[in-house]
């Protein structure tokens, strides 16, 4: 099996930093990135817990952004994050891409 070229990157960030981090990606649109960002209830080693509210809860309300981008495109792009999110609580991790498509108009239409 090939390994793709493509690969998707996760990053966990505080609410209050989503836009930073977004506008920091659209600022590259030669790197035709596709992302997405969701909301989402974070526990683990990559969170800090902040506020009572957070500790009684056990996890804390973070931003999840995911993106898809050429595997030999992720070093820069993460040297780029890590001077940007330097101190900031959150993290990230890559997983591999096997297939992407897009749902077109033709695939909906009836004979």
């Amino acid at each position: 099996m090939n390994e793709s070229t493509l690969v998707e990157l996760h990053l966990l960030v505080p609410e209050t930093s989503e836009h930073r981090v977004t506008d920091r990606l659209l600022m590259h649109p030669e790197w035709q990135l596709e992302f997405s960002v969701h909301g989402v209830a974070a526990h683990g080693p990559l969170v800090r817990l902040a506020g009572s509210e957070e500790r009684v809860q056990g996890r804390a309300s973070r931003r999840e952004i995911k993106l898809v981008i050429e595997r030999a495109r992720l070093p820069l792009l993460l040297g780029e994050l890590r001077s940007l999110t330097r101190g900031m609580d959150g993290g990230w991790w890559v997983m591999p891409i096997e297939q992407i498509g897009s749902f077109d108009s033709v695939a909906g239409e009836h004979a």
